[in-house]
C-alpha cells in the first residue's frame, strides 16, 4: 500500500489481527489484516439535504440534527478540487475525506451493499467515481496520485446520485491532502419522511445554515432507492449467476449479493492484496509463487499491476461480451511495458508459468493483448 492512516477501530468488529503483506510495517504503524475486518450493518437512508457551514459542527449541533424526526443519518465531510493523477493523465477533480461507515448509509444502494469498497477506504485507499476512473485511464485499478501523495485504488464506485466528489479518501487523509475542516453536512432521511418538516427543523437549529435539497420534489415523501433492474444476466459454471445492469461508458453494475459472495480481497505473492474472484485465488497465488521460486521476480513490476475485478464489457463496449475482468478471472501484468494490439515484452517464461496454473495468455490472440492473463 502506498500510505498509512490511522485505523477507525471504533467503527470496526474485528475478527483477529495480522501483519498486511501489501507492504512491511512501519515504524508506529498497526498492520491490519482486512479479511478480518467485519462493518457494522448498514443504516440504509435517503441523503435529503447538503448543508454549507462556515464552521464545522460541533458535537451538541450534530447530536441535536440526529434528533429531528425522520432523520437517520449526519454525515460530515471536507472537499476541494485538486489535481489528481491517473494513467499518463492529470485532471482537476473533486475529492471528498468522508467518514466511510456513516457516509455508507448515504450512498447508493449497490455501493452501499459492497463492503470491498467501504473496507478498503477504511485502510486508506481512494474511491474514484466510474466517470472519473475513465477520465484518468484506470479503470483497471493502479494508483491515483492526488496532489503529491499516491493513493492506492481500492474500488471504484458510486457515491451518490449526483456523485457527491470524483473521488473519496477516509477523513484521516484531509489533513495531508489539506482538505480543510469538514464544512459540508449530508443529513440521510428515512423512506417517507417529510421534507418540509426536516427542513425546517435543520433552520431551527442551524439558521445561518445554507441548504441544499438534494430530492427534486420537496412535497413528495422521500422513498427508498430500489436496487437497479437489471439488464443482462450472464451464466457459467465457475461464476454461477449474475445479473447486472449496464452502466454508461461500457462499465456494469453487478447484483451485490454475486459481488459479496464472489469477490474478495486477498494477498498474492509479488502484488501484495488485490481484488478477484475468490477462484481465481489459488492459481494466481501458485504462479506468482513459481515465478518468485524461479529467480524470476524482476520480471514482475507490481508499479504496473493493472487490475484484476472491473466489471465492464470488453473494450468498453456493450455490443462486446463482458470482460473476463468482470468476473475478476483476469489479470493485467506490467501494462506500461505491454500495451494492447502490442507485442511486448512479456517473457517466456512468465507465459510458461502462467500457463501452466491454467492461465490463457492475451499475448498470442490475434488482437494482442500482452499484459492479459486470464483461467481458460
Amino acid at each position: 500500500m502506498r500510505r498509512a492512516l490511522p485505523i477507525l477501530l471504533s467503527a470496526l468488529v474485528l475478527a483477529g489481527c495480522g501483519a498486511n503483506a501489501e507492504a512491511p510495517p512501519r515504524s508506529g504503524e498497526l498492520q491490519i489484516d482486512e479479511r478480518s475486518i467485519t462493518l457494522p450493518e448498514a443504516t440504509p437512508a435517503i441523503p435529503v439535504f447538503e448543508l454549507s457551514l462556515e464552521e464545522p459542527l460541533t458535537e451538541r449541533q450534530e447530536a441535536s440534527l440526529r434528533r429531528i424526526d425522520g432523520v437517520e443519518v449526519v454525515t460530515q465531510l471536507s472537499s476541494k478540487t485538486i489535481e489528481v493523477g491517473g494513467s499518463g493523465t492529470r485532471r482537476h477533480l473533486e475529492v471528498a475525506a468522508v467518514e466511510p461507515i456513516m457516509f455508507r448509509s448515504i450512498a447508493p444502494p449497490t455501493t452501499r451493499a459492497a463492503d470491498f469498497v467501504w473496507i478498503s477506504l477504511v485502510m486508506g485507499r481512494a474511491a474514484p467515481t466510474f466517470d472519473a476512473a475513465e477520465k484518468l485511464g484506470v479503470q483497471d485499478g493502479g494508483v491515483l496520485q492526488i496532489g503529491s501523495t499516491p493513493f492506492d485504488i481500492g474500488a471504484i464506485a458510486d457515491n451518490g446520485v449526483p456523485n457527491f466528489a470524483d473521488v473519496l479518501v477516509q477523513n484521516g487523509a484531509a489533513d495531508e491532502l489539506r482538505l480543510g475542516e469538514p464544512r459540508t453536512v449530508i443529513v440521510g432521511a428515512r423512506s417517507g419522511a417529510s421534507l418540509e418538516a426536516i427542513g425546517e427543523a435543520i433552520h431551527d437549529r442551524l439558521p445561518e445554515a445554507r441548504r441544499h435539497r438534494l430530492v427534486e420534489s420537496p412535497e413528495a415523501p422521500v422513498q427508498e432507492e430500489s436496487a437497479p433492474t437489471p439488464m443482462g444476466q450472464v451464466t457459467g459454471g465457475t461464476i454461477g449467476t449474475m445479473t447486472f445492469q449496464i452502466l454508461k461508458s461500457g462499465f456494469i453494475r453487478p447484483d451485490p449479493s454475486w459481488v459479496q459472495a464472489n469477490i474478495v480481497r486477498g494477498v498474492v505473492p509479488l502484488l501484495g492484496t488485490v481484488t478477484c474472484h475468490r477462484f481465481l485465488f489459488p492459481r494466481l497465488s501458485g504462479a506468482l509463487g513459481q515465478i518468485e521460486e524461479s529467480g524470476l521476480a524482476d520480471l514482475i513490476d507490481p508499479r504496473q499491476y493493472g487490475g484484476c475485478y472491473v466489471p465492464r464489457f470488453i473494450d468498453r463496449d456493450p455490443s462486446k461480451p463482458l470482460s473476463m475482468h468482470a468476473f475478476g478471472l483476469a489479470v493485467d501484468l506490467n501494462v506500461s511495458d505491454n500495451p494492447l494490439g502490442s507485442g511486448g515484452n512479456m517473457d517466456p517464461r512468465i507465459v510458461e508459468i502462467f500457463e501452466s496454473w491454467g492461465f490463457e495468455w492475451g499475448g498470442l490472440w490475434a488482437r494482442p493483448d500482452p499484459m492479459h492473463f486470464e483461467l481458460r
